[in-house]
C-alpha cells in the first residue's frame, strides 16, 4: 500500500501573498522525489477546479477542490457536491441583505462576488501583479472572476463570506441553515478587521475528501499527510496519520499541528518531507 500526500495552494505550497502563483522549483523537486518513493500527491484547495489549470501540468496524483466539494483524480471524472440552489439563494439573501456580508461563490471554474468583493480581488491581483513578473490579465484569467449580477444558476460548490465583525458573524450562525458547513478562516484570511469564512454542503470539508481519496486510492492510512497553512486544513489534520503546519501558519492551526515545518519562503515544504523521512 502506497501512503499519500496531500498539500494546499495557498501559503503552503505558493507564497500567493507576494505575488507567486506557482510552486519553487525546489519544492516541485521534493514532492517528485516522493512519488518516485511511492507516495500519491495530491493537491487539496480552497480553490475551484478553474483555479487550478496550471497546477493540472505537474504530474500530480489528484486534486482535490473548492475545499472537498470536487474530487478529481487523474484519468477520472469529477466527483462534486454542489450545493443546492434552494440553499444558495436562502444564504445570499441572508448574508448580504439580513446580515451585510460579503459573498464570493464558486462553480467548478468560474467566481462570482458581490460588488465589495469583486472589487477588493481585483485591487488584490493589482498589487499582486507589482510585485511579480506576472500581468494583471495572467492573474485575472486564473481565478475567472465575475460580479454576482451576472450569476444565472451555476452549481455553486463552496462560498467564501465575510462579515463587519465577529459580533455580527455570530449573530448569523445562530440562523444560519444547518445543512451548510461553515469554517471560519478569520485567522488566516481576515482583512482590514473582517470576519471571513467558508461554505459548502454539511459534511464536506478537505477532511471528508481527503478521506475519500484514501479509500479509493487504497493508501496506508498510517503513511497520510498533510500541509496546510489555515484553518480550512484542520479537517485535514483529523484524517490524516500527521498534520504539518507551515512555519506561516495561523497560530490555531500550528495548535493543532503534529509537527511545524519552516515557513513557505525557507523551503517548508522540502524540510518536513526531508523530516518525515518521505525523501
Amino acid at each position: 500500500m502506497s501512503g499519500c500526500l496531500f498539500f494546499d495552494i495557498d501559503g503552503t505550497l505558493v507564497d500567493s501573498e507576494h505575488g507567486e502563483i506557482m510552486p519553487s522549483s525546489s519544492c516541485l523537486e521534493a514532492i517528485h522525489k516522493a512519488q518516485k518513493n511511492g507516495y500519491r500527491c495530491l493537491i487539496s484547495s480552497g480553490r475551484n477546479l478553474g483555479g487550478l489549470k496550471e497546477y493540472r501540468n505537474l504530474g500530480l496524483d489528484g486534486y482535490i477542490f473548492s475545499d472537498g466539494a470536487g474530487i478529481l483524480l487523474e484519468g477520472e471524472d469529477p466527483i462534486l457536491t454542489p450545493i443546492t440552489d434552494e440553499l444558495v439563494q436562502a444564504f445570499v439573501h441572508q448574508v448580504m441583505d439580513e446580515f451585510h456580508g460579503e459573498i464570493m461563490m464558486s462553480t467548478i471554474d468560474e467566481f462570482f462576488a458581490s460588488p465589495n468583493q469583486y472589487d477588493e480581488m481585483i485591487e488584490s491581483v493589482k498589487k499582486s501583479a507589482m510585485h511579480s513578473d506576472v500581468s494583471v490579465e495572467q492573474l485575472l484569467s486564473v481565478f475567472h472572476m465575475q460580479p454576482l449580477n451576472a450569476y444565472q444558476g451555476q452549481a455553486i460548490l463552496e462560498s467564501d463570506v465575510s462579515f463587519a465583525s465577529d459580533e455580527i458573524e455570530k449573530e448569523w450562525l445562530m440562523h444560519k441553515d444547518d445543512r451548510l458547513e461553515y469554517v471560519s478562516t478569520t485567522a488566516s484570511y481576515g482583512r482590514g478587521g473582517a470576519t471571513t469564512g467558508e461554505i459548502t454542503m454539511k459534511g464536506i470539508t478537505k477532511g471528508h475528501a481527503c478521506k475519500k481519496v484514501i479509500e479509493m486510492l487504497g493508501c496506508d492510512k498510517k503513511q497520510t499527510y498533510a500541509f496546510g497553512d489555515s484553518m480550512n486544513d484542520a479537517s485535514m489534520f483529523e484524517v490524516c496519520q500527521y498534520g504539518i503546519a507551515m512555519g506561516n501558519a495561523a497560530e490555531e492551526l500550528k495548535e493543532q499541528a503534529d509537527y511545524i515545518t519552516a515557513r513557505i519562503e525557507c523551503d517548508g515544504i522540502k524540510k518536513a518531507l526531508q523530516h518525515f523521512k518521505i525523501i
